[in-house]
């Protein structure tokens, strides 16, 4: 059973890797949202109770984040590319559910830094343009559909949705900096002395 585990963790890990600096933050980024998408409509739970279900609404876009790394593997841009639709379709799709007051579009920040950090020369001029442009587009949208999301919540409801958005996107901001750091330095200066 123990070896079972270890070998499927193994598969795992190997799966969301990358074979360049890029790639590996790409797919290392899609882990830590399906790894937690299971996580968030319980943590809404805990917090609205049964009113929480739109929140499931966020598994729809597992399957796109699951699948960077494969595409990834077969061209870097376009599993950068997969990766930021994914994080745009999938804030979008949140914010209709629990509505702007939550907060949820700051997830449209990583987003933002992800175009600056996945892609280079001409590429990332396009990526910073297309996720401003789409980020503009689908806040606005919203607004004109007029969504106050799909459950009606308290102001103190709404306060708290709004800090563990918040919490959650500083939280991936801090990671996705720290995974970045190969991108600015060579390797040997990231290892210490003696290989430790």
């Amino acid at each position: 059973m123990i070896a079972r585990a270890k070998r499927t963790a193994a598969a795992l890990w190997a799966y969301f890797d990358g074979a360049t600096p890029r790639s590996a933050l790409a797919a290392s980024v899609a882990f830590i949202v399906v790894s937690n998408q299971p996580f968030y409509p319980l943590y809404l739970y805990l917090l609205l109770g049964g009113r929480a279900w739109p929140a499931l609404l966020t598994w729809a876009s597992a399957p796109l984040f699951a699948s960077v790394p494969r595409v990834a593997r077969a061209s870097e841009a376009r599993g950068g590319a997969l990766l930021l639709v994914a994080g745009m379709a999938n804030t979008a799709l949140c914010t209709v559910a629990m509505g702007p007051a939550s907060g949820v579009e700051l997830f449209y920040l990583p987003c933002l830094v992800l175009a600056l950090l996945l892609f280079t020369g001409g590429n990332r001029s396009v990526a910073v343009a297309a996720t401003l442009a789409a980020t503009a587009a689908l806040m606005l949208a919203v607004r004109l559909a007029g969504a106050e999301g799909l459950v009606a919540v308290t102001a103190e409801e709404v306060a708290s949705l709004r800090r563990i958005n918040a919490f959650s996107v500083a939280g991936l901001l801090t990671v996705m900096g720290w995974m970045s750091r190969r991108l600015w330095w060579p390797a040997a200066a990231l290892t210490p002395p003696g290989g430790r």
